[in-house]
């Protein structure tokens, strides 16, 4: 698959929208053979500035929207999924079985989502990274290496269930 779909949920993170608007992003982006950037931006409307001219776009077709209540349309339609490091985003993205970049917003106050993504990172579910890593990670193409996030087994809950029932 050669999309990335961006994410940042229902809010905004400027930072993270601002770094996947800049040509040294969609640069590393051509350069590994994608083709289609798809941002949700949230309210970071005024950050979400791609380059204007086809030229600086190095081949990288744009699409952007605020919200969207189907974000697994996207992420299943994705190569690469980058989103905020928010559980709801990190999760459908597991279990879609999609590559992962997760970036953290360091300036939330409690930052468990740090916490969570870094845990993911450790156990090679995801990579986690600050917007100004993003160029980089492209590069290194560490998201190729990925551990497939394993599927929930549904049985003990359902026998769980089944047994609360009877």
């Amino acid at each position: 698959m050669t999309s990335v779909y961006v994410t940042v949920g229902s809010t905004g993170f400027d930072e993270l929208v601002r770094a996947v608007s800049t040509k040294a992003f969609l640069l590393a982006l051509s350069q590994r053979g994608f083709t289609q950037l798809t941002v949700q931006y949230g309210s970071s409307t005024d950050a979400f500035r791609p380059p204007p001219s086809a030229k600086d776009q190095h081949g990288i077709r744009i699409d952007s929207f605020d919200y969207t209540d189907r974000p697994l349309q996207y992420i299943e339609q994705a190569g690469l999924v980058i989103c905020h490091a928010g559980t709801g985003s990190i999760l459908e993205t597991l279990h879609s079985q999609r590559p992962a970049i997760v970036v953290v917003n360091g300036r939330l106050m409690d930052n468990h989502q740090r916490e969570i993504a870094e845990e993911l990172a450790g156990r090679e579910f995801v990579v986690c990274a600050e917007p100004e890593e993003l160029v980089q990670c492209i590069e290194e193409e560490k998201y190729r290496e990925l551990k497939t996030y394993p599927r929930a087994d549904p049985q003990p809950i359902g026998e769980i269930l089944d047994e609360e029932m009877l």
